[in-house]
């Protein structure tokens, strides 16, 4: 069943951001959760009051931000700063976001594109994929060091996911059309062949299975990882721009760009629950020709209640209730959001 979400600012709809305002907040008794958008086109990352919907900052990243992880406690979040076209980023923005500060600008030199990124347990280490290098880098954050370089020996190795226990990741590899499944602690790396072009990617927080997310096949390859084999393709019949799973477990969330929608999926039966609207008119892009909301990056909130899309077309962060299966608001953050986390500051 499709949902929609109406703009004009009627009294339902004043009612029901309040009630989403009272539901969202108490995650984490006593916390405030900050929603952090990367802003591609503006070079910026936008932290937003998730309660009030307030801009609480607007802060400067290097080149083309992309992706985005916040640490566990709350205290961190970073930002991949990929480059454009011709200028490859070779940096990460740290946020302090109690501060509402960019903390440091850490180099990655001679590592370039950083993409994927994810905290590992204990929120001292990194894994951030470096897509030009075939890599994932596992940096050290209270140093600002890479502290290891995993090979991934694929080309185009995009987006990285790590395991809830943080000993194995696995990235989607573009160009090479697999995954690799690395060992955090040894280096070691096996790959296997999934549907074409594979961009986004997200292990189960059990560790049982990597969904991949084909860019022109319009399925997402399933991988069973004790038999290391595709159990098989889930059809989308158009590009998942990214697939994750939530922090439980129990359900798949994919962001079909073109269409304006997320697609919600049983994470263990692997079938479709809802599929959810979001509604924003904007100009055509590569990722979507019709223009639209175009959703990409998505995060949760730690209960796994709520999805967070960002919406690079309307400008905004969309808050999508996954019990109720439907979208509560929009959040406007900067232009172009791609990248986006929840911090939960405790």
């Amino acid at each position: 069943m499709t949902q929609r979400f109406m703009h004009c600012r009627s009294p339902n709809t004043i009612m029901r951001n309040t009630l989403v305002a009272l539901i969202v907040a108490p995650a984490i008794a006593g916390a405030q959760t900050v929603i952090v958008a990367g802003n591609k086109p503006a070079n910026t990352v936008t932290l937003v009051d998730l309660a009030s919907g307030a801009t609480l900052a607007t802060l400067p990243t290097g080149l083309g931000p992309h992706e985005a992880a916040a640490s566990r406690d709350g205290k961190w979040a970073v930002i991949t700063d990929y480059g454009t076209g011709p200028n490859p980023g070779s940096s990460l923005t740290l946020v302090d976001v109690g501060a509402r500060a960019v903390a440091a600008k850490i180099d990655i030199k001679p590592y370039r594109r950083p993409h994927g990124v994810q905290f590992l347990p204990g929120d001292s280490l990194l894994a951030v994929s470096v897509e030009a290098d075939s890599a994932v880098l596992i940096v050290h954050i209270p140093s600002r060091t890479v502290r290891r370089v995993i090979k991934t020996h694929q080309a185009g190795s995009h987006m990285v996911s790590v395991r809830r226990d943080g000993l194995m990741g696995y990235t989607a590899n573009i160009g090479s059309a697999s995954v690799t499944e690395l060992n955090i602690a040894t280096g070691a790396t096996r790959s296997l062949a999934v549907a074409n072009q594979p961009e986004g990617v997200g292990v189960r927080p059990d560790g049982r299975e990597v969904w991949a997310a084909s860019n022109t096949a319009g399925v997402i390859s399933v991988v069973d990882i004790a038999s290391w084999s595709v159990a098989a393709n889930i059809p989308v019949g158009e590009r998942a721009y990214r697939i994750s799973f939530t922090p439980d477990g129990v359900l798949a969330v994919a962001s079909l760009t073109a269409s304006s929608r997320v697609r919600i999926y049983d994470a263990v039966t692997r079938a479709e629950i809802a599929t959810v609207a979001i509604s924003g008119t904007s100009s055509g892009t590569d990722l979507a020709p019709a223009g639209g909301a175009q959703p990409v990056g998505i995060a949760y909130s730690s209960d796994s209640r709520f999805a967070f899309v960002a919406c690079q077309g309307i400008n905004a962060v969309a808050v999508i209730d996954l019990r109720e299966r439907k979208l509560m608001k929009t959040i406007p953050v900067g232009p172009g959001p791609d990248a986006v986390a929840v911090a939960e500051r405790r």
